[in-house]
């Protein structure tokens, strides 16, 4: 196997054709200077170094690597510049996935601001349904928004929010201008968001330890059209507090709270380890981060200006 760490000795042999200089300048000392050029000489098959008198002549393959070797050298030393991103001059296409508990507005938000300052660059945005979270390391999404119940191995992720559920209906429902009661939310139609495979299913887990089973109008994969949907009939959809806030002034819905206790989840903003020290990815995880994080509290913040207040509020 070649020895690569034998080119900047060499190099500098060749330019100063002494072995006092070249120690000197390589900070070794003469005896080591001169085992490396024992080394150089056997590596390339040539004396590359011929005394003559008190001087050194260098040999015709030495002067042809004396010619080659910067821009080698120039080439070898760039592999451990650090990378300096630009905004205004990156090219790059950036992905981003999203999980249907968050809004698809996240996508114009976010495509906005990266366009501001990075205009050459670029969004690609798609909807993480069946995925396993552990599929980013085979795939080219840079960063996923979702919920999590644990970090596998070689994912990393920051916390934007913690979100509650709560049940979304028509103005028009029956039971619109009035609490909920456990029995009644049993008994109700319901519409389901499907595709979330990470996520622990406690409201299903509800129904089971109830005994009772779930009567479902329709499963869609995203909550747009669920609401859409429950606008038009009387059935519930049960659904985070910031998708609830998106849409409380935008169609004609009411937010109540749960008749039971279900955990607060949380969201994340979640990337595959390969792309941690990646400079470009930085910038834009960064980027995603600010304007989700942002986008979700105000959303959360708006959903409970709509949440009637209970004697437990």
């Amino acid at each position: 196997m070649n020895n690569y760490k034998l080119l900047r000795p060499l190099y500098t042999l060749l330019q100063t054709r002494s072995l006092t200089e070249s120690a000197r300048r390589l900070n070794v000392t003469q005896s080591a200077m001169s085992r490396t050029l024992t080394q150089i000489r056997s590596a390339f098959d040539d004396p590359i170094l011929i005394r003559e008198g008190n001087q050194f002549v260098v040999s015709e393959k030495g002067e042809a690597l004396l010619k080659k070797l910067p821009s080698i050298l120039l080439t070898l030393d760039g592999l451990y510049e650090v990378e300096v991103f630009s905004p205004k001059e990156c090219t790059r296409e950036f992905s981003l996935a999203y999980t249907a508990f968050l809004s698809e507005s996240i996508v114009p938000v976010i495509c906005k601001e990266i366009v501001a300052h990075a205009p050459n660059a670029s969004l690609y945005a798609q909807l993480w349904q069946e995925q396993h979270i552990q599929a980013l390391s085979d795939n080219k999404i840079e960063l996923v928004a979702s919920t999590l119940d644990h970090f596998p191995e070689n994912i990393y992720g920051k916390k934007l929010i913690d979100d509650e559920y709560v049940i979304i209906m028509s103005d028009s429902h029956p039971l619109a201008n009035q609490p909920l009661s456990q029995q009644a939310y049993f008994e109700s139609k319901h519409v389901l968001v499907h595709g979330l495979r990470e996520m622990k299913q406690y409201v299903s887990e509800l129904f089971q330890q109830h005994k009772k089973k779930r009567k479902v109008l329709a499963k869609t994969p995203s909550f747009t059209s669920a609401i859409e949907l429950v606008c038009q009939t009387d059935a519930l959809v049960t659904a985070p507090l910031h998708i609830a806030g998106q849409f409380a002034d935008k169609l004609p819905i009411t937010i109540q709270p749960l008749p039971f206790e279900l955990p607060l989840h949380s969201y994340y903003l979640l990337w595959h380890s390969k792309y941690q020290n990646d400079s470009a990815h930085r910038w834009f995880r960064e980027q995603s981060f600010s304007l989700l994080q942002q986008h979700l509290k105000e959303t959360y913040e708006e959903g409970h200006r709509y949440l009637p207040i209970t004697n437990g509020g």
